[in-house]
């Protein structure tokens, strides 16, 4: 059995939502299954890249590598701190993802699992460079959210692209962008849709009611291809000749963490736990359903290379604070290291 606790997030420390929503569920269920003598691992590690780390690094004036670096080895001391009980937390930095997550791509690449399509995506004019989703901030067209992200709003939970916010404006220079036309690899989930993912998701009649109800409503709207590289400096590039600049989309990526965080740890038979009769479960925050329960399977569907899709995803909802969601990148949180700094007697028990 694999288990998995959600990526925390290398642009700041875990938080109290962090830790009520994925990683004390996830702990008590692994501790339960050890006790039965299961065949259980329990992985984790920090999501080193993507946008939010490049535009926190920037704020600071450091590089994106020096951010993570300090963030990582608080996140993972924090975590050893509370006695969650990981068998191997690991990260995304580590060369072994970068080879695993350019692996997988290069496979479906020559599978012709992509399309490749050039469109128009919204460029910054004073700061000189495409915007990532996350460097897009506008209004959410569903609920008017003023600070939706280009890819989510994190008010309501929609799932986004740039173009459908209301007055975007660029999170560099607070300028609105302009579209100008760049190429990038397109996972075609409108397809997926009804060659698998329909009867995965319809399959999963023992998932918690609110997991299965995002992912429904999502299939019900029809799925849309979805672009999985990004024109970035920072994170794993893409392994295509040529195509520098580019590289793969961070929720491509980082689930394949839990598979080469898996090879870190058991390095000799690490494909006993993704194929065959394995199970593989997710704990995780409400926001990431999308990723874990359409995005990921569909990326190992057509991998093919025998591995299980997930059994089961008991995703939680959010620990609000103040009546806000807790949120590192809105300086909106209690942060667990500080938590347990004001409670140095309860660490000593």
């Amino acid at each position: 059995i694999t288990v998995t606790a959600a990526l925390p997030y290398a642009n700041g420390p875990v938080h109290l939502g962090h830790l009520a929503g994925a990683y004390l569920p996830a702990d008590f269920y692994v501790r339960w299954r050890r006790l039965r003598g299961d065949d259980v691992i329990f992985i984790c590690g920090s999501d080193e890249h993507g946008v939010p780390i490049t535009i926190r690094a920037r704020k600071e004036g450091i590089s994106p590598q020096e951010l993570v670096d300090r963030n990582h080895a608080l996140i993972r001391d924090t975590f050893d701190r509370f006695g969650i009980s990981f068998d191997h937390y690991g990260r995304t930095s580590d060369p072994l993802h970068h080879e695993t997550a350019s692996e997988m791509f290069s496979d479906l690449l020559q599978k012709g699992a992509f399309t490749e399509e050039v469109t128009e995506q919204f460029y910054d004019e004073e700061a000189g460079q495409f915007l990532a989703d996350r460097y897009i901030i506008g209004t959410c067209p569903v609920c008017a959210n003023p600070n939706a992200y280009g890819d989510q709003c994190e008010k309501c939970g929609s799932t986004l692209s740039p173009q459908e916010l209301k007055e975007p404006r660029s999170a560099l220079s607070g300028n609105p962008p302009v579209l100008r036309p760049t190429k990038n690899w397109y996972l075609p989930l409108d397809r997926l849709q009804n060659e698998f993912l329909n009867q995965y998701i319809n399959s999963r009649d023992n998932w918690k009611t609110n997991v299965l109800g995002q992912c429904r409503s999502w299939l019900n709207e029809g799925l849309r291809p979805r672009a999985m590289t990004r024109d970035l400096d920072w994170g794993v590039k893409v392994p295509v000749a040529g195509e520098d600049g580019k590289v793969l989309y961070v929720w491509f990526e980082a689930p394949i963490g839990y598979i080469s965080i898996t090879r870190r740890l058991k390095p000799a038979n690490w494909q006993e736990y993704w194929t065959g009769d394995a199970e593989l479960i997710h704990f995780i925050g409400k926001d990431n359903i999308v990723f874990h329960c359409i995005i990921f399977p569909a990326m190992l569907h057509l991998y093919d290379h025998g591995f299980v899709v997930p059994k089961q995803v008991p995703a939680n909802e959010f620990l609000n604070l103040e009546g806000e969601k807790i949120s590192t990148s809105r300086n909106c949180a209690v942060s667990l290291h500080e938590y347990m700094d004001e409670l140095p007697d309860r660490e000593d028990e």
